[in-house]
């Protein structure tokens, strides 16, 4: 009678208990990889319209394998809107900040600073205003990208902020007509310097460049605010 065989013993993987599973990656670290596919993510659409970007694109920015994107973004278009919405606040808490200390210089003093401080914001951070003017444009209605109404609404609550921080009177048409043709030849000028500069045989971050940006909001826009204010002004005499 041949001897029994001693049936094997099933051995257990080795998990090394200091390395947790993806799926069990604690809020910490589900906090730093998805902050790193965003960062990753603005870097890409800074750089390429939401079309012309890829998933691919941005794993190679964040050095990781892009599959695992997936993982916390589901589909490109819900990063984007993430990356989207994330820059526009920035954006628009900056703009609440650049109105401080305004009002007690009147309209060339503070229009100026104003200018000042919205240029040194795009040298700071280049990408809200990049990602926007790659996206602010779009050809026709199916083209529309994922969260395009929140650029919409950008121009809307800027709008909002001019009011509450400008003691402006007038039509409400005529106020967003200010605010919109301000912001949008400042996001042109300043997201898309590569462009606008290049027309003009300058450097995009040059001295000479964003004396230009400067002079050309100042004199496109300044009469007209200056208007708006006088127009506040007689008002509130006649109101007295």
């Amino acid at each position: 009678m041949p001897p029994m065989k001693r049936p094997l013993k099933k051995t257990q993987p080795v998990v090394n208990k200091n390395k947790k599973l993806h799926s069990e990656d604690d809020g910490c670290g589900k906090k730093t990889t998805r902050e790193n596919i965003i960062n990753a993510a603005s870097i890409v659409f800074s750089n390429f319209p939401y079309y012309a970007a890829s998933i691919r694109m941005i794993g190679k920015e964040a050095k990781i394998d892009h599959p695992l994107i997936n993982y916390y973004f589901p589909t490109k278009a819900a990063l984007f809107e993430e990356v989207l919405r994330t820059t526009i606040e920035v954006y628009y808490q900056a703009n609440i900040q650049w109105f401080e200390g305004l009002s007690a210089l009147g309209p060339e003093k503070g229009f100026s600073l104003y200018v000042d401080r919205l240029i040194d914001f795009a040298l700071n951070h280049p990408k809200p205003m990049r990602i926007i003017a790659l996206n602010l444009v779009q050809a026709r209605q199916s083209d529309i990208i994922p969260g395009y109404q929140l650029l919409q609404q950008f121009f809307l609550d800027a709008m909002q902020t001019f009011i509450r921080s400008v003691p402006v009177k007038g039509a409400d048409f005529d106020i967003q007509r200010l605010t919109t043709n301000f912001n949008t030849m400042a996001i042109n000028y300043l997201g898309a310097s590569d462009y606008y500069a290049g027309i003009l045989g300058m450097e995009s971050q040059s001295p000479e460049y964003l004396k230009w940006v400067k002079d050309s909001l100042t004199c496109i826009i300044l009469p007209w605010l200056k208007q708006l204010l006088e127009d506040g002004e007689t008002d509130n005499r006649g109101a007295g």
